[in-house]
C-alpha cells in the first residue's frame, strides 16, 4: 500500500508539472530579459549541462564594492521569468532589498527531458519500483532516481563558486525550491544545513521514500547538529492530505528538535500545487529580504 501511494504521488507531481508545459516553454523560447545573464555549466559530478540565469539588481555596478545576497532558485525554466516579474513589481515601492537571483535548470530542449532531469536531480534516494512505474506510464526509458547527492555537489562545488567569482555576491545565500525542487531544498537542509542561510521549501514532495526527510531531521538532532538558517515552508491547502501531512510533520519535527530555529510556515487557502507558486515566490522575497516600503 505504501509503495502504491508513493508511486501515485510521484505521478501526481510529474503530471501537474507536465500540465505547465505551455507556459514553461523551451530554452530557445524563453523571453529575453535585458538584465539576465546566462551561463552554461558542465558538471563533473553527474556529467550534465546546466543553464544558469543570473538576475542582477538595477543598482548593480562593477564600479563599486557593494555585494549582494544571492537567492538560488530551482526549475529555472519557469522561475526566471516569474522572479523577474515579481522583483520588477516590488521595485516600484522598494519593498525588498536588492539581491542577485540565480535560477538553475538542466540545459535541455524537450519537456520530457526536463521532467526526467529534475526527477533524477531532486530525488535524494533510489527507488527502482517508482522509476519503473514512471517509465511505463510515460512510455519513456527508465529514469534513475537518487541524483540529489551529485546535484548537491554540483551546486556546492561548481555553481556557487562560479557565481561568487563572477559576480559581487555576499556570503548570504538562499535556496528556493517547489515540489520536487522543494524536496531537494529539504534534502540540502538536512544534509548541509550551513550551505545556505535561508531555505524556502514549498509544496515539497516529502512523501518521498516514506517520509525520509522527516526522519533525517531526527538524525541531525541526535548528531547534535545545529540549524541556524532561516526557513520558510509552505503548501497549498488544495494539494490534499497526501502532500500536506508530510509537510506538517516535517515542520513539527524541525520545531521539536530545533526550537531556536527561525521557521515560518504557511498553508495557503484555496491554492493548488500550481496556483500557489506565484504566491510563494512573492512570500519568499518578503520574508527573507523585506525592507520598509516608501509608500
Amino acid at each position: 500500500m505504501k509503495n502504491s501511494k508513493l508511486i501515485a504521488g510521484i505521478l501526481f507531481v510529474l503530471l501537474t508539472s507536465m500540465s505547465t508545459a505551455p507556459i514553461l516553454g523551451q530554452t530557445a523560447e524563453t523571453p529575453e530579459i535585458a538584465s539576465v545573464k546566462t551561463h552554461i555549466i558542465n558538471s563533473i559530478y553527474n556529467k550534465k549541462e546546466y543553464c544558469i540565469d543570473v538576475l542582477l539588481p538595477k543598482s548593480y555596478s562593477t564600479a563599486d564594492t557593494i555585494k549582494y545576497p544571492v537567492l538560488y532558485v530551482l526549475d529555472g525554466k519557469y522561475s526566471t521569468g516569474l522572479f523577474y516579474s515579481v522583483i520588477e513589481i516590488f521595485g516600484l515601492a522598494k519593498e525588498v532589498k536588492d539581491l542577485i537571483i540565480v535560477s538553475i535548470d538542466g540545459n535541455v530542449q524537450s519537456e520530457s527531458d526536463w521532467l526526467t532531469g529534475r526527477y533524477h536531480d531532486y530525488t535524494p534516494s533510489c527507488n527502482p519500483e517508482s522509476d519503473t512505474a514512471i517509465a511505463k506510464f510515460f512510455n519513456i526509458p527508465v529514469i534513475a532516481s537518487g541524483g540529489a547527492p551529485a546535484f548537491l555537489s554540483t551546486l556546492k562545488n561548481e555553481i556557487i563558486p562560479f557565481i561568487e567569482q563572477q559576480y559581487k555576491a555576499s556570503d548570504e545565500r538562499g535556496l528556493y525550491g517547489h515540489s520536487l525542487g522543494g524536496l531537494f531544498a529539504g534534502y540540502c537542509l538536512v544534509t548541509m544545513p550551513d550551505l545556505f542561510q535561508k531555505y524556502s521549501i514549498n509544496s515539497p514532495s516529502f512523501w518521498w521514500n516514506n517520509g525520509e526527510m522527516t526522519t533525517e531531521i531526527g538524525s541531525l538532532a541526535i548528531q547534535n547538529q545545529k540549524i541556524t538558517a532561516e526557513i520558510f515552508i509552505s503548501a497549498g491547502a488544495l494539494e490534499g492530505e497526501f502532500m500536506i501531512a508530510p509537510v506538517i510533520g516535517f515542520v513539527e519535527s524541525l520545531r521539536n528538535n530545533f526550537p531556536d530555529t527561525n521557521i515560518t510556515s504557511k498553508i495557503f487557502n484555496d491554492e493548488t500545487h500550481l496556483s500557489v507558486v506565484p504566491m510563494v515566490c512573492s512570500r519568499t522575497l518578503k520574508i527573507f529580504y523585506a525592507q520598509t516600503s516608501t509608500y
